[in-house]
């Protein structure tokens, strides 16, 4: 009796034997599928924070070109706008350039006006100069032609266009200053020879007489609406040769005129 337990113990730990194994594989098999699981969710994980990553790469590289594309967008922006601004100040520029040289005629015709009224040296003694000159330099670089309308002056610029009218007689002549001079007190300027001659001074050799400004030193009449004209004796009245914007031009014109008439003189008078 105390030995015939023994088998049913050992069939006991024989059945226990044989269940313990699926025991664990079961077991085993139920830790799999969770290893499984993550080893599966891993790969997953791994893309969607790689698709995260690129994702952030991406918002940034459009945030850099979007960034990029805004400052070339300003910069262009800039640049038309200085271009604009630098046409707009040289056409300013241009515009004051275009009012100062206006101002500047304007008040060059002005300046001859005013000295033609009001300058002392407008009026005094006028002497005249002769052969002793007669193909010399003048303070213009021209040769002196003691047959020409020309004058000497201290101050007024060369190529000035002035009217000289005897007090004794009345009689007046243009000259155009290409010298400077005289240099005798009381003396305001030196006629060539033909000018003393059309006011009767030659044989006087001084006379008192008035200046008055009648061009700027382009030789251009001061009023716009003048013009210079040759006026000689024709068989029944005066006539008129004209007009002209240049004294050089009627003075020209004079010089062939006086081949036929001696009296013929240069005058200024309303263009038409």
């Amino acid at each position: 009796m105390k030995y015939s337990r023994w088998p049913l113990v050992l069939a006991a730990i024989a059945l226990t034997m044989l269940l313990a194994p699926p025991m664990n594989a079961d077991a085993a098999s139920q830790s799999a599928p969770s290893d499984q699981t993550r080893t599966n969710a891993t790969p997953h994980a791994a893309k969607k924070s790689s698709g995260d990553t690129d994702t952030r790469k991406s918002k940034r590289e459009k945030s850099s070109d979007k960034s990029a594309s805004s400052h070339s967008s300003r910069s262009k922006r800039d640049k038309a706008d200085s271009r604009s601004k630098s046409k707009n100040r040289s056409s300013s520029q241009q515009s004051a350039a275009i009012d100062a040289d206006s101002r500047k005629s304007t008040d060059s015709r002005d300046i001859w006006l005013k000295r033609a009224q009001e300058s002392e040296i407008m009026a005094g003694k006028a002497s005249w100069y002769g052969r002793d000159f007669h193909g010399g330099p003048t303070a213009s670089g021209d040769n002196y032609d003691m047959y020409t309308f020309t004058a000497a002056h201290r101050t007024l610029p060369m190529g000035t266009v002035v009217r000289v009218t005897d007090q004794d007689n009345g009689k007046s002549v243009m000259v155009c200053v290409t010298d400077r001079g005289p240099f005798v007190r009381g003396r305001v300027i030196d006629l060539s020879f033909a000018a003393a001659q059309q006011i009767n001074i030659e044989n006087r050799g001084v006379s008192r007489v008035e200046l008055e400004v009648v061009s700027d030193e382009s030789g251009t009449p001061l009023k716009p609406d003048e013009a210079f004209f040759v006026r000689y004796n024709a068989a029944q009245s005066d006539e008129k040769v004209g007009p002209f914007r240049a004294f050089a031009d009627a003075a020209a014109m004079h010089e062939a005129l006086r081949q036929v008439h001696p009296e013929a003189r240069v005058v200024i008078d309303q263009s038409r």
